[in-house]
């Protein structure tokens, strides 16, 4: 049996739709984690792009031979794939905002627990809120539509094709919306820890014997965690719809970056 001989642009396009890829994977939450194997990512990642050369390369164009226009091109195709990642990171770190903004206020600012996946110390609420979002994350079925993103941009935005600068105000906006979700999330918790510190502050000014040091750490602690159990249903849903989002954010980021 014959088998077709592979040429050098086949191997340049196989090479750049493996970058695409294995950037994307290695970015994305969950399966870009730490504590997942090294040979499940690689493994994950070789078989999307044996799946995907085929479609992909009847539309490729003529790679030019130049290094460095090749060397621009690969930069080229590891930022989108990071790109692409980036939208499911930002809400991720929205939530991760959000519960260290909670533990401050909270009185629990020192008790943090370490996070193999930002190799950085973070607080306790912190942490449960980001493992929450984990479940979110695999219940709505995110790591699909990246999947479908990452086989959609090769034909929305084709390897080597120019970028259009305007598709940069929607990753800058979505950068920017988490200090705006890490503040609604965190909203329930603030409200009720602003008005128990007006409340100590007037008791600590009409009975100055009180303790209020001592007194406010259980307090605010306890009030927190109560609040924040109370309203983990709204704090999941939040969540859920952003995650939702997602699956109209990524094709009409994709859509304007390649200037459409």
């Amino acid at each position: 049996m014959n088998f077709p001989l592979l040429t050098t642009d086949d191997v340049t396009i196989a090479f750049l739709i493996l970058l695409r890829v294995s950037a994307m994977i290695m970015f994305l939450p969950i399966l870009g984690h730490q504590l997942v194997p090294s040979q499940v990512k690689i493994g994950l990642i070789g078989m999307i792009s044996i799946l995907l050369y085929p479609v992909i390369r009847p539309i490729v164009p003529a790679i030019p031979p130049s290094p460095v226009a090749f060397s621009l091109i690969a930069g080229q195709e590891i930022l989108i794939g990071a790109m692409l990642a980036m939208f499911a990171q930002l809400i991720f770190a929205a939530v991760q905002l959000a519960g260290q903004i909670m533990s401050y206020q909270m009185g629990m600012a020192i008790a943090n627990v370490f996070d193999p996946s930002t190799n950085a110390q973070i607080a306790i609420v912190g942490q449960m809120a980001v493992v929450l979002s984990m479940l979110i994350w695999l219940v709505t079925g995110g790591h699909h539509a990246f999947l479908m993103a990452i086989a959609d941009s090769f034909t929305t935005l084709p390897i080597g094709h120019a970028w259009s600068f305007t598709g940069w105000q929607t990753l800058n906006d979505a950068a920017a919306n988490i200090f705006v979700l890490g503040l609604r999330l965190a909203a329930p918790v603030l409200l009720l820890l602003l008005f128990t510190y007006v409340a100590l502050g007037l008791l600590s000014r009409a009975v100055p014997q009180i303790q209020i040091f001592f007194v406010s750490f259980p307090l605010t602690i306890g009030l927190g965690m109560l609040v924040f159990a109370l309203s983990l249903p709204a704090f999941l849903a939040l969540v859920h719809d952003e995650f939702s989002g997602l699956n109209h954010r990524i094709p009409q980021f994709l859509h304007i970056l390649a200037g459409g």
